[in-house]
């Protein structure tokens, strides 16, 4: 029981009190961020979460870290599975315009648009967008969160029905925390995450989820940033 409770504690403290935070921040935010806090946030914030993840994984709930990446596999393999992730995604982005976008509301992300465009002229902002910014502050980060969640509910049972509800309410949370986006970024987001956990459940492998994001992400921004007028 006293497990339980940890696990409970460790879930608030790592998910459900940031996520508050983050939601309540942007929701009286007057003002939007500049392209360097567009980078150092993700780099400050998903940076240290990270730690905070190991910490507590390790010395609150004496937990081993290896748990999140306990499947049997190999980098190879993996890489695989990223680049079968990134096509289901992307067929599911295109599946989603053809049928929610005329039904659900989407909000433009100016800031990162700006972010975007101050990029083709600088150098070094494309190089941390692209290196640490995706790879830790986003993409490793939110994969770590969700994995956390998983793997952190499914201990309150083994029946495989609770399994799938724990995979809902994460694809669920990790939806809303995106509601910047408008219900088509909650929808969508929600579904792909419904994916990635539904894998994560079947492999019990984080590395190809923290590809498949990258891949995702780092694609459509590169494909703005080629084709959006000068």
């Amino acid at each position: 029981m006293m497990k339980k409770i940890k696990s409970l504690f460790a879930l608030m403290v790592i998910v459900f009190i940031p996520f508050g935070l983050m939601i309540w921040i942007r929701s009286h935010q007057s003002t939007g961020f500049a392209s360097v806090e567009l980078i150092a946030y993700p780099l400050i914030f998903g940076g240290l979460s990270i730690v905070l993840i190991y910490l507590i994984k390790k010395y609150f709930l004496h937990e081993n870290i290896k748990e999140f990446n306990s499947g049997t596999g190999k980098l190879s393999t993996d890489i695989l599975w990223g680049l079968a992730l990134t096509t289901i995604y992307f067929i599911l982005f295109f599946i989603e315009r053809l049928t929610l976008s005329g039904i659900l509301k989407f909000n433009s992300n100016m800031e990162l648009l700006g972010l975007m465009l101050d990029m083709r002229e600088n150098p070094l902002l494309l190089i941390l967008w692209f290196g640490p910014v995706l790879w830790i502050g986003i993409a490793l980060y939110e994969e770590l969160i969700r994995v956390f969640i998983l793997t952190g509910l499914w201990k309150f049972s083994n029946h495989k029905i609770w399994s799938i509800i724990v995979i809902i309410i994460s694809a669920l949370i990790i939806g809303l925390a995106h509601w910047s986006q408008g219900s088509y970024g909650i929808v969508t987001i929600a579904v792909k995450s419904t994916i990635s956990g539904l894998f994560f459940f079947k492999y019990r492998r984080l590395l190809p989820l923290v590809v498949a994001h990258v891949l995702y992400d780092g694609l459509q921004v590169a494909m703005l940033l080629i084709t959006y007028p000068q």
